[in-house]
């Protein structure tokens, strides 16, 4: 790797330090216009900030105490999709809320029918006039409930193969037609996903996000940033305790005494450090001005397992006493806001990270297929009209 992370005295530090103090207490909408929400974005979004001086901002926010909106379908995923693919109009109504945390946002994209396979998804939009008419059903769809603004991934020509088909909306999920039923888990938390039904929604054709037909590659752009984007250290999407907090925890209750325990947590925290120099693999490249591959796959490959293992080795470590609800394994340890800081609901919620954005099954595809140079899997229907295989699947 080379490069060298930026000292106190870099110069770019002082300004934005400056900005923090005059402003303690920040709004959403006063971090968004001052550019601290996505540093890297063209203006008057963002700082057109290049690695450092974004890694920069983020240890000033860090070091003023303050948290950035949380709006991670939109921050970390489509939103950026309106700078290259987005009209003027879209950009000027969807953005500063979006950026501000005013509007929340959610991925309308996996299908009861579809599993892993995005491009098998049944949602169709039809033409009609001014608007495209929806009907379909969605499903493990985060913050459905809570989101004001819904990408939505439909079907816009059934005579195409089933990736060339496809088109992306922006959608208002208050908009006539449009079901929400939570998906209770078995967290004891508020629900986080919801099934989506959407019966004959009129959708206006100007939220068509770029082209009809544009929509397969426009979802597969939004993923592979969200695969970036959850795998910080944490072990719930990139949130919550880490591998070192694990280490720190299990040594102040003195479980590190046992031989066992000490070599798996030997074991966790080397996968740890593993991710964290990944990470700065990735830095590195963007400070060195390389391109962006599909690393965020690994990331994730590896981030979500691991993760299962730091939240599982701390229930262990308590014994009976870890089946008591609340009783935390290291109480001195992480009394943020943020539900995944809870270890109890980490634990709980940790069997979904090898689920979501994309399986594992399917991320080790994408590593064998797009980096190894591995043949890919063989899928008949892949160039096939998606009616014609839609029907050879209903005639069995």
């Amino acid at each position: 790797m080379d490069f060298e992370l930026p000292g106190e005295d870099h110069p770019s530090r002082g300004p934005i330090r400056a900005w923090f103090e005059a402003n303690p207490h920040p709004s959403g909408l006063a971090l968004a216009q001052a550019g601290f929400v996505v540093p890297h974005w063209p203006k008057p979004w963002g700082l057109e900030a290049d690695a450092e001086l974004q890694l920069i901002i983020d240890q000033e926010i860090k070091r003023a105490g303050v948290h950035v909106p949380r709006n991670p379908v939109a921050i970390n995923n489509c939103a950026q999709s309106l700078l290259t693919h987005g009209t003027e109009a879209q950009r000027r109504d969807f953005l500063w809320p979006a950026l501000s945390g005013e509007h929340v946002w959610c991925m309308l994209f996996s299908e009861p029918s579809g599993g892993s396979d995005l491009g098998a998804l049944r949602t169709v939009a039809r033409r009609d006039g001014d608007d495209y008419v929806v009907k379909g059903h969605k499903i493990w769809t985060s913050l459905a409930h809570k989101a004001k603004v819904g990408v939505l991934v439909a079907r816009t020509d059934p005579d195409q193969p089933k990736h060339k088909g496809l088109s992306e909306f922006l959608v208002d999920m208050d908009m006539p037609g449009i079901r929400i039923r939570p998906i209770i888990d078995m967290s004891a938390h508020e629900n986080e996903y919801n099934e989506v039904f959407l019966e004959d929604v009129r959708i206006p054709a100007d939220r068509l996000l770029g082209r009809e037909g544009d929509g397969w590659a426009l979802c597969t752009t939004q993923l592979q940033t969200e695969r970036v984007a959850l795998s910080r250290p944490g072990a719930i999407w990139g949130h919550g305790p880490s591998a070192r907090e694990l280490i720190e925890g299990l040594a102040e209750v003195g479980a590190l005494q046992d031989g066992a325990l000490r070599d798996e947590a030997a074991q966790v925290y080397v996968e740890g450090e593993i991710l964290r120099l990944l990470a700065y693999r990735a830095l590195s490249d963007r400070m060195n001005a390389q391109t962006p591959g599909p690393e965020g796959a690994i990331h994730k490959m590896l981030a979500a397992p691991h993760g299962q293992r730091v939240v599982d080795l701390a229930k262990r470590s308590q014994g009976a006493r870890g089946m008591i609800a609340g009783e935390k394994p290291f109480p001195s340890q992480l009394a943020g806001d943020d539900p995944y800081d809870d270890w109890d609901h980490a634990f709980w919620f940790s069997q979904a990270v090898t689920l979501g954005v994309g399986t594992q099954e399917v991320l080790k595809n994408v590593v064998a297929e797009r980096m190894l140079g591995l043949p890919r899997d063989l899928d008949p229907t892949a160039r096939q009209p998606w009616s014609e295989a839609r029907r050879k699947q209903q005639m069995g």
